[in-house]
C-alpha cells in the first residue's frame, strides 16, 4: 500500500465548531478503544521496566484535547506520572467535555519546543508522527529526543489494507464529516515497520525498538542512552 500524505482537516482548524468538536471526540473513542490507551500504555510499561524509574514527568506532544494522557495517569497514578500536553491548537486543548484532568497544558509547535534539553524523563506521542514526512519527520524525532533525558515513545498507525478498510466502515467511530475524511487519509500517511525503522536510524537515537501494539499500530521508542 503506497505512502500518499495529504492535509488532514482537524489539524488545520478547518469545519465549523461543531464538527472539531465531534471530530475531538471521534479521536478520544479511537484512542479508547483502538490501541491508542492500550498500546500507550504497554510503551510505558517497557519504558519503566527499563529505566527502573519509579516516577516520571512526561510531555504528550500533539496531545489534541488531552484526554489520552488524562486516561493514562490516571492508571498509572498521578505519583508516578505527571503529564504536560502540548497542541499547537489552543481550541483542541479548551475542549474538554466533560472536563477529565488538570495536567497543565502548553500551546507550540512540536518542532519548536519552549523547553529546555532533557525537561522530561520522557516524551510520548500518539496518532501524530504520521502527519509529518521525509526531513520534517526525522527534525521532529530530534526535537522531541532533545527534550527528553531517557527516551521518546511514538504509538501510531501501521499503513496497511485492513485498518484503511475499517475506518471507512465504522460510522461509531467516524461520527464527524471532518474525522471521515481525516481518517483513511492518517492510514495512507501512516508509516510501515521498514520506513519507521528507516526515520528511527535518521533521529540521532542512541538505540530504538519497533513493537507491534493493538489494531494495527506501532510503537516505535527512541532511547537517548544505549543499555
Amino acid at each position: 500500500m503506497e505512502r500518499i500524505t495529504s492535509i488532514e482537516l482537524l489539524d488545520e482548524g478547518r469545519g465549523n465548531e461543531h464538527d472539531i468538536q465531534t471530530s475531538l471526540d471521534d479521536l478520544w473513542r479511537i484512542n479508547r478503544w483502538l490501541g491508542g490507551v492500550s498500546g500507550s500504555l504497554r510503551l510505558l510499561e517497557g519504558f519503566f521496566r527499563r529505566t527502573g524509574l519509579r516516577s516520571a514527568r512526561m510531555l504528550d506532544a500533539g496531545a489534541g484535547d488531552g484526554r489520552v494522557a488524562a486516561y493514562l495517569a490516571r492508571k498509572l497514578r498521578q505519583d508516578k506520572i505527571q503529564i504536560i500536553t502540548l497542541d499547537r491548537r489552543l481550541a483542541h486543548l479548551q475542549h474538554r467535555r466533560p472536563p477529565v484532568g488538570a495536567q497543565p497544558s502548553v500551546v507550540a509547535d512540536a518542532r519548536a519546543l519552549p523547553f529546555p534539553r532533557d525537561s522530561f524523563d520522557l516524551v510520548m506521542s500518539t496518532l501524530f508522527l504520521h502527519h509529518f514526512s521525509g526531513g520534517a519527520a526525522v527534525e521532529l524525532l530530534r526535537c522531541l529526543l532533545a527534550i527528553a533525558s531517557e527516551a521518546v515513545l511514538i504509538n501510531d498507525l501501521e499503513r496497511k489494507r485492513v485498518p484503511y478498510w475499517v475506518i471507512q466502515h465504522a460510522p461509531w467511530f467516524t461520527r464527524s464529516p471532518i474525522t471521515r475524511a481525516d481518517g483513511p487519509a492518517s492510514v495512507r500517511q501512516a508509516y510501515t515497520r521498514g520506513e519507521l525503522s528507516a526515520l528511527a536510524e535518521e533521529s540521532g537515537a542512541a538505540g530504538f525498538e519497533i513493537t507491534s501494539l493493538p489494531c494495527y499500530r506501532l510503537g516505535l521508542t527512541l532511547w537517548k542512552r544505549r543499555s
